[in-house]
């Protein structure tokens, strides 16, 4: 925008008319005074960035005034490039969204525009939307976006695109289910498919940024884990899969106890799931050659005592775990002797959720002997076990703070 444009738009603009009767003949001076040229040059550069979007010629010093200025709703492909002032993304945001959390999008106000936005744009892609429309969201979003969470996916959606168009993305989590359905229900629009399946499995194996995975809620079964976990097998850079909430039996199980033994996962999420006790002895036998995992839950399974105790024993065996939820697995004598053996020995254990289970008086005492010369584990968790003496709670807990006492925490 040329300086005599601007002075030409500038001068066309209406004066501001003020009574002035009332006041003293200095203050009357002052209210006369024209409004300096700068601020009228920059109302003009504003209210025409929509069709000549440049910040050529604005000084440094004005740019954070000219933000101010822009309307929220010019189009991203305009303001993506040139607008890098956070206050004008918050304006933006706030505009679109009552509850904005900026610590979940690196307390970056771009960041969250774009990663909520390219969120509600991917969880409103149908059957019917152009290739070509969700290539120009994904050109336009790629640099700010390092987190994404869509949780609806109405049409399959081309994960090994996806990845490939957001550069820097290193967390993902898709829920493959429909929001707000109503009575309009329909099984078959919940659920990864197959063919979703075998698209994310190619998307990791391309990925170098991806570090975090989620797949809550997608009734994932067998042969899609199977499918994901061969994408995971060459894949070097996941570090946290959560496949919580979902229909994994024991071969799916059996999958990522196989993955395990060469992955760099440090957190494994397989809460609410169908996996019983072979399931339970895979993954345990899967912690003798693991050395990376530090945290796994296997809460609201159906593990028994067998898969329970088989799964402890792997757990004794390995170095690094630091937490374990077996809650909620109908666990007996069997798996509170291994979770006693555990407690006895060394480990970097810290955290240990046994409730829910059928734990005995006897298994109580066990635990209760075991934590005697426990100096690591801060939090040993065996409430709704109806049969376990309040005597021995009251130890654990007490021998728990103490470790967290002397742990600092």
């Amino acid at each position: 925008v040329g300086f005599t444009s601007l002075r030409a738009a500038a001068e066309q603009m209406p004066a501001a008319n003020f009574d002035v009767s009332d006041l003293s003949e200095e203050h009357a001076l002052r209210a006369t005074v024209a409004r300096p040229l700068t601020e009228l040059c920059l109302e003009v550069v504003a209210a025409n960035f929509r069709c000549r979007p440049t910040l050529r010629g604005v000084p440094a010093q004005q740019v954070g005034l000219l933000s101010e200025l822009l309307p929220t709703d010019l189009p991203l492909e305009v303001t993506a490039p040139l607008i890098d002032r956070e206050e004008f993304w918050q304006r933006c945001a706030l505009a679109r969204w009552d509850n904005c959390v900026l610590t979940d999008h690196g307390c970056s106000w771009k960041r969250l525009y774009f990663e909520r936005h390219l969120a509600g744009f991917l969880e409103a892609v149908g059957p019917f939307t152009e290739a070509a429309e969700v290539q120009r969201a994904l050109a336009t979003c790629k640099e700010y976006v390092f987190t994404l969470k869509i949780g609806q996916v109405l049409a399959p959606l081309d994960l090994e695109q996806l990845v490939r168009s957001l550069p820097s993305l290193g967390s993902l989590e898709l829920a493959y289910a429909v929001k707000h359905i109503g009575m309009a229900y329909e099984k078959k629009a919940f659920g990864m498919k197959l063919s979703d399946a075998s698209s994310l499995a190619n998307a990791l194996r391309m990925s170098e940024t991806l570090s975090v995975l989620a797949l809550p809620c997608s009734l994932l079964d067998d042969a899609s884990v199977r499918a994901i976990a061969g994408g995971l097998a060459e894949n070097c850079t996941l570090t946290s899969l959560d496949l919580s909430h979902n229909k994994i039996a024991d071969r799916g199980a059996k999958a990522l106890a196989k993955l395990l033994g060469e992955s760099v996962l440090i957190s494994l999420n397989l809460c609410d799931n169908r996996i019983h006790s072979d399931g339970g002895k895979y993954l345990g036998r899967a912690l003798h050659a693991n050395v990376s995992l530090r945290h796994l839950n296997l809460r609201l399974n159906r593990l028994g005592d067998e898969g329970g105790q088989r799964l402890i024993e792997g757990a004794r065996k390995h170095a690094a775990l630091t937490s374990l939820n077996l809650s909620c697995n109908a666990l007996e004598e069997g798996a509170a002797r291994a979770a006693a053996a555990l407690l006895s020995g060394p480990s970097a254990l810290h955290t240990l959720d046994l409730s829910a289970n059928q734990l005995s008086e006897e298994a109580g005492r066990a635990l209760h002997e075991s934590m005697r010369g426990n100096t690591t584990v801060q939090t040993l968790d065996l409430r709704q076990n109806s049969l376990v003496a309040d005597e021995a709670l009251v130890f654990i807990e007490g021998q728990c703070q103490r470790n967290r006492q002397a742990a600092g925490g």
